[in-house]
């Protein structure tokens, strides 16, 4: 989009070696979000022994590593200094 375009010639040229003031290409940024946007984090409601952790919704990657370390905390027996139980998957109920 021309938005995109003229941040990248506004704050990347002539701070970036090698970067023109004219993009080569551009594209969209296209990724999966929750309905709610929010993460998945939690055990699979079908197998305790399966842990799904999707922090994504486009912001996820600022939070990855203290979603990491609380996850590690959980898996390892510890106590997670974050409680993710807000982000827990939904439950399934019998059809």
């Amino acid at each position: 989009p021309p938005e995109e375009v003229a941040m990248i010639i506004d704050h990347a040229h002539g701070r970036l070696a090698g970067i023109g003031p004219r993009p080569a290409r551009s594209g969209p940024c296209l990724y999966t979000i929750a309905p709610n946007q929010d993460f998945l984090v939690g055990h699979d409601p079908t197998s305790a022994a399966i842990h799904l952790v999707s922090a994504c919704s486009g912001h996820g990657f600022k939070h990855a590593a203290a979603i990491g370390e609380a996850l590690a905390g959980e898996i390892t027996g510890g106590a997670g200094a974050l409680d993710l139980s807000v982000f827990a998957p939904p439950t399934r109920t019998a059809a």
